[in-house]
């Protein structure tokens, strides 16, 4: 889901900055990338006569925002925190799901606030 981060021998990340970094460009790809069309339309191992090539990375991004609102869910019960005064499972999550906003939604937003729940649970 995200590019490889080139690091140099000791393991450190080579690009650590916004001055450093490259956005990956035409440049970057392989001298020679071998790429294989169909002809057809029809072939039998086709996913649910799909092409496969819009489904599957909508259901991957709906997949990643679902599995996030599941993450809130469990953190808001476990720190016993709601928010605006609704239940722990009721709440909005605008996309992009921003991490500010995730803390926020969890009840991370506050040090003080979730080291007092820390110290509330014991």
């Amino acid at each position: 889901m995200s590019e490889e981060y080139a690091t140099n021998p000791d393991g450190l990340v080579v690009s650590d900055g916004t001055w450093t970094y490259k956005i990956p460009t035409v440049d970057t790809i392989p001298k020679q990338f071998n790429v294989e069309l169909l002809n057809s339309g029809f072939h039998k191992k086709r996913v649910l006569s799909s092409k496969a090539s819009g489904e599957p990375p909508l259901l991957l991004a709906a997949s990643v925002h679902c599995a996030t609102r599941e993450a809130i869910r469990a953190a808001r019960k476990e720190l016993h925190c709601s928010g605006s005064g609704s239940s722990p499972s009721h709440f909005d999550l605008e996309v992009p799901a921003i991490m500010p906003v995730v803390k926020e939604l969890c009840g991370l937003d506050n040090v003080e606030k979730y080291l007092k729940s820390l110290l509330s649970t014991k």
